[in-house]
């Protein structure tokens, strides 16, 4: 048993539970009470967390997490000239080593800026999985299907299934939950996204694609099937299986009802969005048609950071500039979008703090200049916290990072790697 004290405790409950002088009692890795301190008597190892603020561990429902490695390569472009000037010409120089190295290195950003669970989509998936089940973090990880070759290789979905056959039932172990990744209707066939739903539904597989990114893929479907990309997903029989969307920009409403008769879970990434000069997700329009919405950083090529906290609050303002509505994302709802939503787009009860769940928990702290006077935490959270306030990330009770130390991955061994891996900057 493990009790966390001297805290200000944010559940994100049904509830919305919020305990200003809280504890928290651990035991074997779950959350055996959270509630006000004078209720939760002091019981086995104590912990004082000195007054921080301790909330569900953040979670990333769409990165690519080996594009660390293209971090500011590629700016002012938008997203086909992106992809095919630059991105898909510098995976070229991906190799299993460059893939763990770049993953290693997001995977620290990941841990210092309070995310406990993320959502991978990319190449290599094996050597993903490896440098991800070393972190400690949940990562649910789809191996990306293309009709065409990847880097990787030539049959993108025999590499797929061979990923999921590896690490498929291995789940408690390693942290690691294999998903599969049609890219995008644009990349990716008929018939493969045919096949894709049937590998999903033989090992039970969350598919993690991309839909309705720009206005341009929507025309390009359009000419070729008379479809919006979610109408022809809908016809192939995708959503007959649980699907993570991410973007989900230009919907009309027919492809709203599609969503929301299927269940289809949303990721929104509006600083990718933003950067790619992409456009807005209907965001309180998915939310008032009962659609789950989530929060994704997607990859370094299109942001340039992993922090969940930018994403919050640029999720709330865009929403906001873009219907002129004030109410448009309340803070409640963008705290969801980060943490139970995420969960639930996954498949999983968590992303809150109550008896029962996994101990995947970070503490904030709230004395940093920038977050005070704190009149109000949530407010303060999404609009003027930032990573570096994470001063510790827990999972399943386990601290896995703390005031600057990363304790399962070793930080000058990674920034080795990734300079020695490092691809040449090829775009100006």
């Amino acid at each position: 048993m493990q009790t966390l004290t001297n805290a200000t405790i944010l559940t994100v409950d049904e509830q919305d539970h919020f305990y200003p002088d809280g504890r928290i009692w651990i035991e074997n890795g779950r959350i055996a009470a959270v509630g006000p301190a004078e209720t939760l008597p002091e019981r086995g190892e104590v912990v004082d967390l000195g007054g921080g603020l301790v909330l569900p561990g953040l979670i990333n429902t769409h990165t690519h997490s080996h594009s660390s490695l293209f971090r500011n390569q590629a700016d002012d472009l938008a997203l086909m000239d992106w992809l095919k000037k630059a991105m898909w010409p510098m995976e070229k120089f991906l190799s299993p080593e460059r893939a763990y190295a770049a993953t290693a290195l997001s995977c620290l950003e990941y841990l210092r800026g309070g995310i406990t669970t993320y959502a991978d989509q990319f190449y290599y998936a094996d050597t993903i999985a490896e440098a991800a089940r070393r972190s400690g973090l949940r990562c649910f990880l789809a191996a990306t299907v293309f009709t065409d070759p990847s880097p990787e290789t030539a049959d993108t979905f025999g590499a797929a299934e061979a990923f999921v056959e590896r690490w498929k039932g291995r789940e408690e172990e390693t942290r690691v939950y294999p998903c599969i990744g049609p890219h995008a209707p644009y990349s990716v066939s008929g018939e493969l996204f045919q096949k894709v739903t049937e590998l999903s539904e033989k090992y039970d597989l969350l598919v993690h694609t991309h839909i309705s990114e720009t206005e341009d893929e929507n025309a390009q479907l359009r000419t070729s099937t008379g479809l919006s990309p979610t109408q022809w997903l809908e016809r192939l029989g995708v959503f007959e299986r649980p699907v993570l969307a991410a973007h989900s920009i230009h919907l009309g409403d027919t492809d709203l009802d599609i969503y929301q008769k299927h269940g289809v879970h949303v990721t929104y990434n509006p600083v990718s969005n933003m950067k790619l000069a992409s456009g807005a997700a209907p965001v309180a329009q998915l939310l008032t048609a009962g659609v789950n919405v989530a929060l994704g950083t997607d990859g370094m090529s299109s942001n340039d950071n992993h922090s969940m906290f930018e994403e919050m609050k640029l999720a709330a303002l865009l929403a906001r500039v873009t219907s002129l509505d004030p109410l448009a994302l309340r803070d409640d709802t963008v705290l969801k979008m980060a943490t139970v939503n995420g969960a639930r787009a996954q498949g999983r009860h968590a992303g809150v703090m109550a008896a029962g769940y996994q101990a995947d928990l970070i503490l904030v702290d709230l004395r940093a200049p920038n977050l005070q006077p704190c009149h109000d935490v949530k407010s303060n959270l999404i609009y003027a916290a930032n990573a570096s306030n994470v001063c510790m990330n827990m999972a399943r009770g386990t601290i896995i990072y703390e005031n600057g130390n990363f304790l399962t991955l070793d930080l000058d061994e990674i920034l080795r790697e990734v300079e020695r891996y490092a691809v040449p900057k090829l775009f100006s």
